[in-house]
């Protein structure tokens, strides 16, 4: 018969495997944060683009695709893929309203100084609103490589 405290020894250690894999290197953390920052400057780039001095190009479509697939790669960079329930991990419980501060928050904001005509306003808030989004992805990948750990 198998002695129990090499089944936890076990068991710690594939925790701390999983935990492992849990990690969002930096370009992901980048290339997030571009990703968002042009759907948020989809709007003013359809309208203003001239201005802007931007070619005519539906840079929106563009830009959702690839957070669509950063988003994906996400799910499973975080270990979210392997739980029906997103919600099964405690640390995300105490992530969704900052997360969806940020992100509400954002689209109010830079879509909000696109309405009102204010194009350059709008492109410095979506700059800084797609690092602070991508930091807020960091930080849920952080609460579930903590709960993996701690085998919650």
């Amino acid at each position: 018969m198998d002695d129990p405290e090499d089944g936890l020894a076990e068991v710690r250690r594939q925790r701390e495997a999983m935990g492992a894999r849990v990690r969002l290197p930096v370009w992901h953390r980048v290339l997030f944060a571009v990703a968002w920052t042009g759907v948020l400057l989809g709007p003013l780039s359809a309208r203003d683009h001239a201005r802007l001095g931007l070619p005519a190009f539906p840079y929106w479509f563009l830009t959702t695709a690839v957070l669509l697939v950063v988003l994906a790669d996400f799910r499973r960079r975080s270990g979210l893929h392997l739980v029906v329930r997103s919600r099964a991990y405690p640390g995300l419980r105490r992530m969704v309203v900052p997360t969806a501060a940020v992100v509400v928050g954002s689209v109010v904001v830079v879509w909000g100084l696109t309405v009102l005509h204010l194009p350059y306003a709008a492109l410095g808030c979506a700059v800084s609103a797609g690092g602070l989004t991508a930091r807020q992805a960091w930080k849920v990948n952080q609460a579930v490589r903590r709960d993996v750990l701690a085998g919650r």
